[in-house]
């Protein structure tokens, strides 16, 4: 969309450069107009192609200016109307995928912020696990790529409530911030604000702003650093982490075991393994963001 409001331009202002270009030049030129109006007229009707007859080019010089008007001008108009078609297109391709220009329609989604290397794997674990989903992204390209692979997106600043509104918080599932933590931040107070109850996951990028999006809601934050050691660590003892509390699990002795998606669980204690139960889809979508931000698998 914004690639074609740039050619559009470009169309314009060729159109109107051909236009200029002709009328200064027949009034110069061609002995049979006598004014700005008239050159601008026989100008239209030269570019157009119309050739009511009232004015012909009567000089060399006249000629010659009527054929590159005709053909510059006539491609600068055909170029223009291409581009208004294609942008109409695109609008109906955009709504047709989903690209809400007020508020979307999906209820009990996840919205994932920023369609980033890290935004863009996150919705493609969404599809392929047949969730619904939208994106928010600001920048023009990322919009465009993510409406070529057929994925929702809405076009905005994740940090505004606005846009927030617009991919229907108060209605979604989980949100997960995969932008700077300067954002993530903001992203984190304004979902929270509008949903209490929404269950938000974000990366980070440095482990001193943890504290801080801890503070200020984040349910779960993705610090590929330290998973990546306590996983390790882990694994060289031969012990699990509780995916609820996070405490260290000798799959050996807990008797708190449960299957779920074909995968094996282990958990510390019943309380823990009953709160996985509850709501099960929450947990796997810490893992799947572990896994797409940081190609860790915490649980195994």
């Amino acid at each position: 969309m914004f690639r074609l409001k740039n050619r559009l331009t470009i169309a314009l202002i060729l159109l109107i450069g051909f236009t200029i270009f002709g009328t200064i030049g027949f009034l110069l030129t061609e002995e049979n107009v006598n004014n700005v109006f008239e050159s601008l007229y026989f100008t239209i009707v030269t570019m157009t192609t119309v050739g009511y007859g009232d004015i012909v080019p009567s000089s060399g010089a006249s000629r010659i200016i009527a054929s590159i008007v005709i053909i510059g001008g006539l491609a600068s108009v055909l170029f223009a109307i291409q581009i208004v078609f294609d942008l109409a297109v695109s609008k109906s391709i955009r709504e047709e995928l989903g690209l809400p220009e007020r508020k979307t329609k999906l209820k009990g989604h996840y919205i994932v912020c920023g369609y980033g290397k890290v935004g863009k794997q996150t919705a493609e674990q969404l599809r392929a696990r047949n969730e619904k989903f939208i994106v928010i992204e600001n920048d023009p390209a990322k919009v465009e790529a993510a409406v070529d692979s057929n994925t929702a997106v809405i076009e905005g600043d994740a940090s505004e409530d606005s846009t927030m509104i617009r991919a229907n918080i108060s209605e979604a599932r989980g949100l997960i911030s995969t932008l700077s933590d300067s954002l993530n931040l903001i992203v984190v107070i304004s979902a929270k604000m509008l949903n209490p109850d929404l269950h938000v996951v974000t990366k980070v990028e440095d482990y001193r702003n943890i504290v801080k999006l801890k503070k200020v809601g984040a349910d779960d934050i993705v610090d590929c650093t330290e998973m990546g050691a306590r996983i390790m660590v882990t694994r060289v003892r031969n012990v699990t982490i509780d995916p609820v509390c996070g405490e260290e699990v000798n799959v050996k002795d807990t008797p708190f075991v449960y299957e779920y998606g074909g995968e094996t669980f282990y958990f510390h204690s019943k309380e823990c393994m009953e709160k996985f139960i509850e709501n099960p889809k929450s947990f796997m979508l810490m893992k799947n963001v572990l896994e797409v931000a940081c190609g860790l698998d915490p649980w195994k």
